[in-house]
Order: C-alpha cells, then sequence, then structure tokens
C-alpha cells in the first residue's frame, strides 16, 4: 500500500474489491519467507525445489536453485522514488555480512533480506511515463563537492576518472 499506487488498478485487474487505500505491488515469487502459493497451498519455492529444470525450464536451474527474479505487477498513480539495486556478488556478500552481523531477516536495520540482485523490467498494461538516467557525471560530482560532506569523499573518490554511464554500474 505505498502512498504512489492506485487506488483501482490492480483492484480491477486482480477482480477484487479495493479498500480506497493505494495499491502499488502485487509481487509473486519464490523468496522462502513469503512464497507465491501454488492452489492456495505448497509455496513457490517448494514446487521449484522439489523439481527445478522442469519448473524453470533449464539445467541452469540447478545453479540458482530458485526463481531468478520476482515478478511484480506495479500501478503507479504518482512519481516513484529512485531505485538502486545491487548486483548479484553484492547482494550475496552484503546478506552474508548481514547475516553474519546476526542481523535478523525482518529487522528494519537490515539491507538483504535474500542473496539475490534484483533485476526488473517493464511491461506497462496502460499508459505510462518511465524516466531513466542520471544528470552527466562532471555536474554530479561538482554538485557533490559543493557539499562539502566528508561521508560523501568515498563516492567521488570511487568516481574520480570514470567514463560517463560507467560510475553508476560500478558504484
Amino acid at each position: 500500500n505505498y502512498n504512489w499506487g492506485s487506488r483501482r488498478t490492480l483492484a480491477n485487474f486482480l477482480g477484487v474489491n479495493g479498500d480506497g487505500k493505494p495499491l502499488a505491488e502485487v509481487w509473486m515469487g519464490a523468496n522462502p519467507q513469503s512464497p507465491s502459493l501454488i492452489d492456495g497451498l505448497a509455496g513457490l519455492d517448494r514446487l521449484i525445489e522439489s523439481n527445478p529444470v522442469e519448473i524453470l525450464g533449464t539445467e541452469d536451474a540447478r545453479d540458482f536453485g530458485s526463481l531468478p527474479f520476482l515478478f511484480k505487477l506495479l500501478a503507479a498513480e504518482k512519481p516513484l522514488s529512485i531505485q538502486v539495486h545491487p548486483s548479484l556478488q553484492q547482494a550475496r556478500e552484503g546478506w552474508q555480512r548481514e547475516h553474519a552481523a546476526g542481523i535478523s531477516l525482518d529487522s528494519p536495520e537490515r539491507n538483504y533480506r535474500d542473496t539475490n540482485h534484483k533485476p526488473e523490467i517493464l511491461c506497462a498494461l496502460s499508459p505510462f511515463k518511465a524516466m531513466a538516467g542520471f544528470r552527466p557525471l562532471d555536474e554530479t560530482r561538482a554538485l557533490l563537492t559543493a557539499l562539502e560532506l566528508p561521508a560523501l569523499s568515498l563516492l567521488l573518490d570511487k568516481t574520480g576518472g570514470m567514463e560517463e554511464g560507467k560510475a553508476i554500474q560500478s558504484l
């Protein structure tokens, strides 16, 4: 029920009565903490685990052992905030670091709730404007430098000398 969600779109699409609150996302996936249910009974995670090659349709299924993405239906009525997702390696390392530190999976202090990156694709069912891209890197660096915040020095150091478009991917 994020405030940017639609009060009608997903409720209508799913054939349910809305409660008047914005409904922004419906997730379907195999995360063991809250897997989608098959016929209201077994979790998708257990179904995949029982026969990953047949369910996922590839021999590579053994490599990742679960659904390699989270399927989302989104209904945006207002602009969303910027989202930044880790690479697969960053997600695995971050999850392990937080697990080793004893941070519980439901803690608000936890950033990595699983070991997967978050690849996304947009398929709009209604008119939708998506904006992507960033201010040119040299302008961004100048603005961050002007803030004179010590916490930003590492970011500025990491992006020094990087090519446009490469800096965001490598952070």
